[in-house]
């Protein structure tokens, strides 16, 4: 598979920085995981209103983070897709809505923490924000890779993303 205007030694490029900044991203939602699993145990955070949802943001994140890399490396392999671009592009740009619910949920879910649990409060603040970060750099070599090709595609899937999951 070939990206109009972009060599394949480029396309490898972008593409293996996407996939990178997405494992390092992948690092981050591990642990932060393993953090809040374990707030669960924490009984003023137990029943907090954005304990769930945060929850779900972590994992949307965890299936974004498969499903882009699993786009690139059929992609690596050679595999014909059709609307490869469009798949592409819906994966980072879900990435990019799911990391936008991480905050304001993990704060609901944080409101009543006790002193005693502060410090993992503020570690998992600065591993959501090294998620966020992966994320974002890498919509913006996705962005680079497809050029003014990106804006279009994204308005064609705009519709397929208000579709809610089963």
């Amino acid at each position: 598979m070939n990206f109009s205007g972009v060599n394949y030694n480029e396309q490898a490029a972008y593409l293996d920085a996407i996939y990178a900044a997405l494992e390092k991203g992948m690092a981050a939602k591990e642990v932060v995981c393993s953090i809040t699993t374990g707030f669960r145990a924490v009984p003023s955070m137990r029943a907090a209103p954005g304990l769930n949802p945060y929850h779900a943001s972590v994992a949307d994140i965890g299936y974004g983070f498969d499903a882009v890399q699993g786009t690139i490396n059929r992609i690596r392999h050679g595999e014909s897709i059709s609307l490869v671009k469009e798949l592409l592009v819906f994966d980072l740009d879900t990435l990019g809505i799911s990391v936008k619910q991480l905050s304001p949920n993990f704060e609901l879910a944080v409101k009543k923490a006790n002193p005693d649990v502060y410090h993992l409060v503020e570690q998992s603040r600065y591993l959501n924000y090294q998620i966020e970060l992966r994320i974002n750099e890498a919509i913006k070599l996705g962005q680079a890779l497809l050029g003014p090709e990106w804006d279009s595609i994204r308005t064609r899937i705009e519709n397929i993303q208000a579709i809610p999951r089963l």
